[in-house]
């Protein structure tokens, strides 16, 4: 089973996505579930039933966003896994009037620290590096500032919630 957060004209959505057979998928939308049989034709298009009824669809992907074209309609969503999401979320919940905390989103290895103390940074500026399920991450601090203190080192295991960079805000 594979989780996702579908966001469409300001709504968030809850899927899930279980393969039961090489065309039947148990679909969950926010608790409520549909099996869905699913044939692919041509790269883009794609024909669904579900409930007894019927219905062509063509597709396209641009990023995290997927655009659906149905009779006519248009609709356009962002397909978010599990970990986006929390990112999403993280980043939407910073405080931009103190510092900014730079924190481990999840347990992992530091590979590398790109910052030190008194460095001035930028939105955007790759600070470390955390590996984490096999996979390195870049993290990235949100906010314009100077680097108040660095918790870690390359080398240095990382738990969950670890406060990892300070950033003080920069002042106008």
């Amino acid at each position: 089973m594979k989780k996702y957060t579908v966001l469409m004209d300001g709504n968030e959505k809850c899927l899930e996505i279980t393969p039961l057979n090489e065309h039947l998928f148990r679909i969950v939308i926010d608790g409520v579930p549909y099996d869905v049989d699913v044939r692919f034709f041509g790269s883009d298009c794609m024909s669904l039933l579900m409930e007894n009824r019927l219905c062509d669809l063509s597709y396209f992907f641009h990023g995290d966003e997927l655009e659906l074209h149905f009779r006519n309609q248009y609709f356009r969503s962002e397909i978010l896994n599990e970990r986006k999401m929390w990112m999403r979320r993280a980043r939407s919940n910073l405080e931009h009037s103190g510092p900014e905390i730079v924190k481990a989103f999840m347990p992992g290895k530091v590979v590398e620290v790109s910052v030190s103390p008194g460095d001035h940074v930028i939105p955007g500026t790759g600070v470390l590096i955390i590996e984490a399920m096999k996979m390195e991450n870049e993290i990235f601090c949100q906010n314009a500032g100077i680097i108040r203190s660095v918790h870690v080192k390359a080398g240095q295991a990382v738990e969950n919630d670890q406060v990892l960079i300070e950033i003080d805000p920069e002042m106008p």
